[in-house]
């Protein structure tokens, strides 16, 4: 299962090399989910996603304050909506483990909602910034 390819580019190198890594951590993830790997295995990639994407709002966040990004509260409220989720959805694998309906969820919280921000929101910090004519 390959999520990454290269439309997902926004032009912004730090951001594009830190999207392809979560991209490939969440393809681990969903790959020990569907083998049914151990409880505590699946955890770990869970975890590793959950702090990944943490470091990378915060640096994601960072680039728009010092490009003076103008929907920068608004892709940060976005931003907390997402780890909201993401929250609640570590608290119910937590709860119940993998099954059906938690690897549905995984896939459509970090496969599909992260991929379509990435081509919808991302993507426009991209081009705000190479209009601004830096990187």
């Amino acid at each position: 299962m390959a999520y990454w390819n290269d439309s997902l580019l926004i032009g912004v190198t730090q951001v594009d090399d830190q999207h392809r890594k979560l991209i490939e951590a969440i393809e681990k993830l969903m790959d020990a989910c569907k083998e049914g790997k151990d409880k505590e295995g699946i955890r770990r990639s869970l975890d590793y996603v959950i702090t990944f994407n943490k470091d990378h709002n915060r640096d994601e966040e960072n680039l728009m304050e010092r490009h003076a990004y103008p929907a920068l509260s608004t892709h940060k409220r976005l931003h907390a909506q997402f780890k909201m989720r993401l929250d609640a959805l570590q608290a119910e694998y937590d709860r119940t483990g993998v099954n059906v309906a938690t690897i549905g969820k995984f896939k459509a919280l970090l496969v599909e909602d992260f991929i379509y921000h990435i081509g919808s929101d991302d993507k426009k910090i991209g081009e705000f910034i190479q209009k601004s004519g830096s990187k």
